[in-house]
């Protein structure tokens, strides 16, 4: 039996703070500016989520499981269901020559990566700079006002909703489903992106996780931007 019979395959609206305090994610786009943390990166549009599938923080996971098409609930998440409690031992001492190096001018609460790990700076004092690892949410309970936007609810279906999770859009793809095998047709403007590559792969390996496919096949066009169409020849022709 295919994976998506018994997995939801959902999109979510949500907005997200931390109790008694600040929103710090949406995907509602007048809420964001109201809260001024637009990211004019992002798209505004209802999240997709396999429900279940540890795309989300645990306590937000689990009460989805539970919420059908339109429904809509306030939950209250604790940092053990969500980013965990704070991590003493993920604080850490650096020497300011570390950042200087690097030329950075470590100030209190700047995100930095070090070690490959996102950081942020607590204080600078002394040549000495004190960092926390701990992510910013953590310790936070967490308070999610969501509405269950649609599910998906045929192989087709869910395979677009994977190229969207994917690509962020499903505009101008041609997906087909037969068997086990699946075609998609890219648009020139996705076919075009650096990520290509990276997000075939992601979305191939979903495709195979979720709707247990055996091969998917990727198809694209590219048109030269300078082509000209052809001229109609508007010369009058001889009536016979």
């Amino acid at each position: 039996m295919h994976n998506w019979y018994t997995m939801k395959f959902v999109k979510l609206d949500y907005t997200a703070q931390i109790k008694g305090g600040p929103v710090f994610e949406t995907t509602d786009k007048k809420k964001a500016e109201k809260e001024g943390i637009v990211d004019e990166k992002r798209p505004y549009v209802p999240l997709p989520i396999v429900v279940g599938g540890g795309q989300v923080i645990a306590g937000l996971d689990e009460a989805l499981k539970d919420l059908s098409v339109g429904a809509e609930k306030k939950i209250e998440i604790p940092p053990e269901k969500g980013y965990g409690e704070r991590n003493p031992a993920l604080l850490r001492i650096v020497p300011i020559k570390v950042f200087r190096k690097e030329k950075i001018n470590p100030i209190p609460g700047m995100p930095v990566e070090l070690d490959g790990r996102p950081a942020r700076v607590q204080t600078v004092a002394g040549g000495r700079v004190r960092v926390d690892f701990n992510h910013d949410l953590a310790g936070k309970t967490l308070v999610y006002d969501v509405k269950i936007v649609s599910e998906a609810s045929t192989e087709k279906d869910t395979a677009l909703f994977l190229v969207e999770r994917n690509f962020a859009t499903t505009e101008g793809f041609d997906v087909k489903v037969a068997g086990k095998k699946a075609e998609i047709a890219l648009p020139e403007k996705v076919a075009r992106d650096r990520a290509i590559v990276v997000r075939k792969a992601s979305l191939s390996a979903e495709l195979f996780k979720y709707l247990e496919l055996h091969e998917v096949s990727y198809s694209e066009v590219w048109k030269n931007p300078k082509a000209e169409a052809p001229k109609k020849d508007d010369t009058p022709k001889d009536k016979a």
